[in-house]
């Protein structure tokens, strides 16, 4: 039997599929979107839809691709490659709207959009729990129990609104967390009240951040003489004792002597450089300057930085509070400057002086 392929009976056939796939469709009122709804989540399903359409369109053309490679000519490859291009493009555009359009807006809008998603859950369940209250109430009217029917959907009711403000206090600000309590404050004010000294309220409690550390009280700390510790180890000790080479320890063209710590660092230094087969950096200009803080007063090996502290302490102990000036005080004052202090006449003088004076004595 031969087919029909005539226009009239093409038409006949499509427009029969589209009524046979019309009918299983559902109710347009389930598929639009209500006019009361939110037009963001719209949106969103929206951009969602196209961009899978358009995700689906990029893999289909891709399989095709890959299936016509060898039987494509250059313009058809040219084509597809432009169609490709503006898919990708279309699906960043939409990826674009969704990331930084839609999810900001969604996250601002969230309290809103439970708030009326909460409240379409309500409306459905008290429309439930409407149906099955008439259907209890007449199956009771049925068995005569007007008045247990009564109390029973007092107890239903009562229910229902307990629950739906439970569910406003869940879903809304608590204020008590803001609102401080009265015990609180009366206690902080009746300890203020006591000296009359002001405190501000303490928000929230935390330490004092310190301003010192360990490693600036150990650099405060005043340090162990060096000298004192190499006459101990060399002079009141008994233990044999390792003495460098002659002139080694001597440096600064013999204005001091190398210090136990320093030959120390020395030979670490060199210890690690034969072990490794490296060369450690110089000493840095810091370290040089640290290094001439630190050695201030040095000459010979003595630390001379404590004379002068001395000797104001002996001249303290030395001087008078008052009356005449002790023999220290007027030794001080004396000329000590070098040169004649005088001519020849002077010494002459005196020495005629003197001899008068004696030869008085004689008479």
């Amino acid at each position: 039997m031969a087919v029909d392929n005539s226009l009239s009976s093409l038409l006949t056939t499509l427009a029969d599929s589209v009524q046979s796939a019309t009918e299983v469709l559902p109710d347009n009122d389930n598929i639009v979107p209500p006019k009361e709804g939110i037009s963001l989540l719209d949106l969103k399903n929206d951009l969602f839809l196209s961009y899978l359409q358009n995700l689906v369109f990029l893999i289909l053309l891709k399989l095709r691709s890959r299936n016509e490679s060898d039987r494509v000519k250059e313009e058809d490859a040219l084509k597809e490659e432009d169609r490709k291009n503006e898919v990708v493009q279309t699906l960043v555009e939409l990826r674009v709207y969704l990331d930084k359009g839609v999810r900001p807006l969604e996250n601002r809008l969230k309290y809103q959009i439970d708030n009326i998603v909460r409240a379409a859950d309500d409306a459905t369940r008290k429309s439930i729990q409407a149906s099955e209250a008439k259907r209890t109430r007449s199956a009771k009217a049925q068995a005569k129990r007007g008045a247990g029917s009564d109390e029973s959907d007092a107890e239903s009711v009562g229910s229902a609104q307990t629950e739906e403000d439970m569910e406003d206090v869940t879903y809304g600000p608590n204020a008590r967390q803001f609102a401080r309590s009265q015990d609180a404050n009366y206690k902080r004010g009746k300890e203020s009240s006591k000296d009359g000294i002001y405190r501000p309220p303490k928000i929230t409690p935390m330490a004092m951040p310190t301003t010192q550390g360990r490693e600036e009280k150990e650099t405060r700390r005043a340090g162990r003489s060096t000298t004192l510790d190499e006459f101990v180890a060399t002079e009141l000790s008994t233990a044999p004792l390792a003495e460098p080479s002659i002139g080694s320890t001597i440096v600064s063209g013999g204005r001091r002597v190398k210090s136990d710590r320093e030959r120390r660092e020395e030979a670490e230094r060199r210890e690690y450089e034969e072990s490794n087969f490296t060369r450690l950096p110089a000493t840095s200009k810091k370290e040089k300057a640290k290094l001439g803080r630190n050695r201030q007063g040095g000459f010979g090996g003595e630390e001379w930085r404590g004379l002068g502290a001395g000797l104001d302490r002996i001249e303290r102990l030395t001087q008078k509070k008052g009356g005449s000036l002790g023999s220290l005080e007027k030794s001080r004052k004396r000329p000590i400057s070098d040169g004649p202090r005088g001519s020849g006449m002077d010494a002459g003088d005196a020495f005629e002086k003197r001899r008068k004076v004696v030869s008085r004595y004689r008479k």
